[in-house]
């Protein structure tokens, strides 16, 4: 297997984006060990975000916000961070399907770009992202050795995703809210 790489990540973003390559085709490549370092350090990089930014940062919306009402561009970093814990739960829904477990999440993402909140202040964001965090690594860490890797869920929009596939789809989703966030 390869290393998976922050530049490996960036690179499979690319080719995922322009369609030649899918997630779990991408996913494949690397083991489950591999996947949950690259999810860390995609992690790690948005944890930092609510420790060194101001409040004032964290709320800022982009000039033009309001008008822009479809993209999630609009969004502040709070926002976006907000979103990723939410999207986490519909990760851990499927996974936890995948070796035959089911958990009920009080919080669930119903689409695309949902589940964005302004409202949480500072020292609660960085509490949330980290316990999210620790979750989801917690769950890949806890994965049964003899768990089946080929067993697939489907994520509606990214197709049929292994543990795997589900694990890098949010080292991706990472990526992206990441970069939103930056711009």
């Amino acid at each position: 297997m390869a290393e998976l790489t922050p530049a490996a990540v960036a690179d499979i973003r690319q080719r995922t984006a322009r369609g030649e390559t899918d997630l779990e085709t991408a996913a494949s490549a690397y083991t489950l060990a591999e996947l949950r370092g690259a999810l860390e350090r995609s992690r790690a990089t948005l944890q930092a975000i609510p420790v060194r930014w101001s409040p004032e940062q964290l709320q800022f919306r982009p000039p033009g916000a309001e008008q822009a009402a479809e993209s999630e561009d609009r969004w502040s970093a709070t926002e976006a961070l907000t979103h990723v814990i939410a999207t986490q739960n519909w990760y851990l829904l499927h996974m936890n399907r995948l070796i035959g477990r089911r958990e009920h999440f009080d919080l669930m993402v119903r689409g695309l770009g949902d589940q964005a909140r302004q409202d949480m202040p500072r020292d609660e964001l960085a509490r949330e992202l980290t316990a999210a965090t620790q979750r989801l690594l917690g769950f890949v860490d806890a994965i049964p050795a003899d768990a089946d890797l080929s067993a697939r869920r489907d994520s509606t929009f990214f197709g049929d995703l292994s543990l795997r596939g589900w694990t890098l789809l949010a080292i991706l989703h990472d990526l992206d809210h990441g970069a939103q966030i930056e711009r």
